[in-house]
């Protein structure tokens, strides 16, 4: 497998002929004379695409207070600990709440393993581009901060790397440093998405670093270029059966491969612990250590696992409040909790309540960020923002910088803010919120979101106590997870009754202290769940159990093989296309997560002269781009298919994979009057899907 790939790179490198011109038979006179220029030829081409010697960022040891300036907390010093004992790459797991440093511990953690095992970069995977673009940025500045004399290439892997400014100026002139001497940038050459991988530093999604293990051409270029690295994959637990599934087999993969992983998550289930111990044909301790802890999974040892304290300043007792599901019962909570100001968040489980629960502030002055409506000022002064994964990509942008400037570490915290969110401000953003409204959701991503609440220190805030909303756990019975909330589309109903029972008539909480004892109760289904609730949770528990068994399978059948038999090395099998191909039949992709079929498309209004046979140039087309919206209706995707992908963007890298969504003037589709694109709500559908 490395042979393949490292020959396929001297291939990409050795057939341009900008570099290495065809020879004649004068050259057949003096063969050595031929090889020295030719190797000669060699070392400016690595050298013009921006391959620079992999040597370690930090050639001699360095504490954990010299590499960032401060004292390590005890999660950092117990990683640094850890780090000093490894004989060889393993995994490290980090489990620990939410702002106790697990990202400057992994950073810390690549630094000495690539030092002690000559790792040769850095892959940072997290579960969606915006996690990955609040990473990208961290990143950067760690190289940066690291003082090296030589030059780094980092790029970003995953579809929205045009809005990302700090990606583009990187690949324009690069960052430089005059006074470190570091120079950071992003080579042009690396940006294929075939060579990403192959880069010595990146940041991205998760889908990218899975890709190399499924049957997709070139796959074994790509996982070349995860070999011998420290690969950190953050957020673990948001994964599905399937996702998880092609998780673990990765892993089996980058161990084989002589990569270290380093894992991070603030909640993970027992059952997931256990499957990281089978990647090494280890058992758990019989009884794990208490929670936050360090395990480290080493092929051929016993799983070794420490205990540390979470940092006592952290410490969050709050109280937690049940409200009925009916949105003006939300926003009538969140108002009465913020009477006296402060910033709240509404947090539900779909795009439809986030739609629908914005509509139930009244109209008010339109609020922008650099020409594009991000939310309104009510009557009062009350600021109402709105962040969901159905606005064009470059509106969303615009939201989330928003709502990191309004809600972050630094934001003005001045009268009353209120944002409306999706899963989209669940993870990774570093907002800071007074107090927050939720959905029932599983209990780690009620603790996740918990998380926001009271997130920096500050010396006065607008309310007494930190306090959770959680909207469905207000009456004796839990409400439908069917229509009209559609909760059990999005989450296992049997996690969700679990955690209504857990959750229900509690009134307070604190973290970290209980999340563990919370999230075993629940995924290792000790939670007593009420007798009038038992057949619920029986029926909901056959069909989950059967869809996680078919998932699992599904992964299991999905990737090429295993590294430690011959069953990958069957090239006929090497067939299935990128994700990102419409052209292709979803039978025929390789799935790096299962879910509704989707598509790309790029909202056009009549001003746009769209032509289907034209083919726009690059500056048209990336205008465009900057647009897209992943869309997930089936009858949308359906009569988007149907109706193709226009010849004209065929022959755009950029269009080539997208579908036009013809606006009137009025924003409504041109094939569908009831979906419509709002410059307040986004796509809206105004008729329900069928069931």
């Amino acid at each position: 497998m490395l042979l393949s790939g490292l020959t396929s790179f001297a291939d990409w490198i050795g057939s341009n002929e900008d570099w290495f011109r065809f020879g004649n038979h004068k050259d057949c006179n003096d063969i050595q004379g031929w090889f020295q220029v030719r190797r000669a030829k060699a070392e400016q081409a690595l050298d013009a695409i921006g391959w620079e010697p992999r040597i370690p960022l930090s050639p001699e040891p360095k504490s954990f207070e010299h590499v960032f300036w401060f004292a390590p907390r005890p999660l950092q010093q117990n990683v640094a600990d850890a780090l000093s004992a490894m004989k060889e790459p393993a995994i490290l797991l980090v489990e620990a709440p939410m702002g106790e440093g697990k990202t400057e511990a992994a950073f810390f953690a690549h630094l000495e393993l690539q030092r002690r095992f000559g790792h040769r970069g850095l892959y940072v995977a997290l579960p969606t581009k915006a996690t990955g673009n609040a990473m990208f940025k961290r990143t950067l500045k760690f190289l940066r901060d690291q003082g090296t004399d030589r030059k780094l290439d980092l790029q970003l892997l995953h579809g929205g790397t045009l809005l990302n400014d700090t990606f583009q100026n990187l690949k324009l002139s690069g960052v430089y440093d005059a006074e470190t001497g570091s120079d950071v940038r992003a080579g042009e050459w690396f940006t294929n998405k075939k060579r990403a991988l192959l880069s010595e530093y990146g940041v991205g999604t998760v889908d990218q670093a899975l890709l190399p293990i499924l049957p997709v051409r070139h796959n074994f270029v790509r996982l070349w270029g995860l070999a011998n690295r420290v690969v950190v994959f953050d957020e673990i637990h948001a994964y599905d059966a399937y996702t998880g599934t092609l998780l673990v087999h990765l892993l089996r993969w980058l161990l084989s491969l002589g990569s270290s992983v380093v894992l991070l998550s603030a909640t993970l289930s027992p059952s997931i612990r256990r499957k990281l111990a089978e990647v090494v044909d280890a058992d758990l301790p019989e009884p794990e250590v208490k929670y936050p802890r360090l395990s480290v999974f080493c092929p051929g040892e016993e799983v070794h696992q420490k205990h540390f304290e979470a940092d006592p300043t952290r410490r969050l007792p709050l109280r937690l409040q049940a409200i009925l599901p009916e949105l003006p019962g939300m926003r009538s909570a969140l108002e009465e909790h913020l009477a006296n100001g402060g910033m709240g968040l509404a947090l539900v489980n779909t795009v439809q309540r986030a739609q629908d629960l914005y509509r139930t502030f009244p109209d008010g002055e339109p609020l922008e960020r650099e020409g594009q409506r991000v939310g309104k000022r009510l009557p009062n002064g009350t600021e109402v923002f709105l962040f969901h994964a159905r606005f064009p990509a470059d509106r969303r942008q615009k939201r989330e910088d928003q709502a990191l400037e309004a809600f972050g570490e630094g934001g003005n915290r001045g009268g009353r803010k209120i944002l409306i969110a999706t899963q989209v401000a669940e993870q990774s953003l570093d907002l800071d919120f007074d107090c927050i409204a939720t959905d029932l959701a599983p209990i780690d991503l009620v603790l996740q979101r918990a998380g926001r609440l009271w997130r920096h220190a500050r010396e006065i805030r607008p309310v007494s106590e930190p306090v959770l909303l959680v909207a469905g756990l207000e009456e004796d019975e839990p409400p439908s997870f069917g229509k009209p909330l559609w909760w059990g589309s999005v989450y296992h109903e049997d996690i969700l009754l679990r955690t209504w029972s857990l959750l229900h008539k509690r009134q307070d909480l604190t973290l970290p202290d209980e999340i563990d004892a919370l999230v075993q109760n629940v995924y290792e289904e000790k939670v007593d769940v009420p007798e009038s609730q038992r057949e619920r949770l029986y029926k909901t528990l056959v069909n989950g159990d059967g869809k996680d068994i078919a998932k699992h399978g599904q992964a299991n059948q999905a990737i090429m093989g295993l590294p430690d038999d011959a069953s990958w090395n069957d090239p006929a099998r090497f067939v299935l296309y990128d994700e990102d191909d419409p052209g292709v039949h979803r039978t025929l992709m390789a799935q790096t997560r299962l879910g509704e079929d989707s598509v790309v498309a790029i909202p056009l209004w009549p001003e746009d002269g769209f032509g289907s046979e034209a083919t726009p140039d690059f500056v048209q087309s990336k205008a465009w781009f900057l647009r897209a919206v992943s869309l997930t209706r089936k009858g949308v995707v359906n009569k988007l298919k149907k109706l193709g992908v226009p010849e004209g963007w065929k022959k755009s890298s950029l269009l080539r994979n997208c579908f036009p969504l013809i606006l009137s003037t009025d924003g409504r589709w041109t094939e569908d009057a009831t979906v419509r694109l709002d410059d307040d709500l986004g796509l809206v559908y105004e008729t329900k899907e069928a069931e």
